[in-house]
Order: structure tokens, then C-alpha cells, then sequence
């Protein structure tokens, strides 16, 4: 089932059975400032979406998003999602790593580690080229987290009817920095 593990973390492909951990992240109104189109929270609708398209997204591509969770006194905890996706980044197909982590969790490096774990997949197993990643320009954690793995600057673009800011890593500077 391409588990994906890094040192504190243990990441499973998206499944239907992870809906009420999505549920908490979509509802926390700190997360979802910097996640939705509009800054507001999901439904149970909205995540169920999500949820369906995360998990066919695996059984299309046979690569997606893990939620990740930690092991703590002998149970797992969600902390967050993460892992490398199909997006449409001005009108072309790019591969994008994408992320999501419990407001509770930030400032502890987790979007930082599970994106390393997820970019060294996709080139080392996949051997992709290039990854994307996008985030809204005032979201300074998510561009740190960006900057940290790696990734640099390209440009402002506008995606779902909102500036962005576009980052963009080739696989030979990531290999370089490994």
C-alpha cells in the first residue's frame, strides 16, 4: 500500500476511512485560512470531495496524498496530509506537492519533513523531472517550508481566482542537496 515513513512519521495512501482526521483539519479555521478558495472552513460535503478525489487520485495515478500520523503513547495521531498530485498550474499539467498539517503541529518542522519524504519519492522512485508547489503570498510558513526543501521562486500566478506565489524544484538541485 506505499507507505510512506520518515523519521517521526508514518504516512498511508488516502482512504475513506480517514474522513473524520480530514474533517478535524478541514474544520480548524486556522488551517483553512491558507487551503480554501475563500478562507472558510469545508463542510462534511467539502471534505467527503476531497476525500473521494484524494483516494481516486491513488488509483489512477498510483501516487497521491498520505496522511501522516505520529505514533504517541502507543496510538497514531493525525497530524497532517501530504504527498505529490496532478494540478492544472496555468492551463499545464504540472506534478505538485502539496501539504496540510493540524494548526496544533505547526512550527514543529512536520510540513517540512513530510514534504522532503514525498519530494525524494517522486524523484527517486517516479524520477520525475520537476515538482511544483504553490501557496497564497502571504503564507510565509508554507513558502519557508517551500524554500527549506529546496524549492525557488518563479513567479506570482493566479490559481482557483486567487494569487499565488509559484515555486518550482528540478530534481538535480534536490539530489544535490540530499
Amino acid at each position: 500500500m506505499n507507505e510512506l515513513n520518515t523519521r517521526r512519521l508514518i504516512g498511508t495512501p488516502a482512504v475513506p476511512g480517514d474522513f473524520a482526521d480530514l474533517r478535524r483539519l478541514h474544520g480548524d479555521s486556522r488551517v483553512m485560512a491558507t487551503l480554501s478558495a475563500d478562507g472558510n472552513t469545508f463542510s462534511e460535503v467539502q471534505t467527503r470531495a476531497f476525500l473521494k478525489r484524494a483516494a481516486e487520485h491513488w488509483d489512477l495515478h498510483g501516487f497521491g496524498l498520505w496522511f501522516f500520523r505520529e505514533q504517541l503513547d502507543g496510538e497514531f495521531v493525525f497530524v497532517g496530509y501530504g504527498g505529490i498530485k496532478h494540478a492544472v498550474v496555468e492551463g499545464r499539467d504540472e506534478i505538485e506537492l502539496a501539504y496540510a498539517v493540524r494548526s496544533d503541529y505547526w512550527g514543529k518542522g512536520i510540513a517540512t519533513e513530510i514534504s522532503i519524504a514525498a519530494l525524494k519519492w517522486g524523484f527517486d522512485t517516479m524520477h520525475l523531472d520537476r515538482i511544483v508547489a504553490f501557496t497564497l503570498p502571504h503564507n510565509r510558513a508554507s513558502r519557508a517550508a517551500m524554500e527549506n526543501c529546496g524549492f525557488t521562486y518563479q513567479r506570482d500566478i493566479v490559481h482557483a481566482g486567487l494569487p499565488h506565489v509559484l515555486y518550482i524544484l528540478e530534481a538535480r538541485a534536490f539530489t544535490a542537496r540530499s
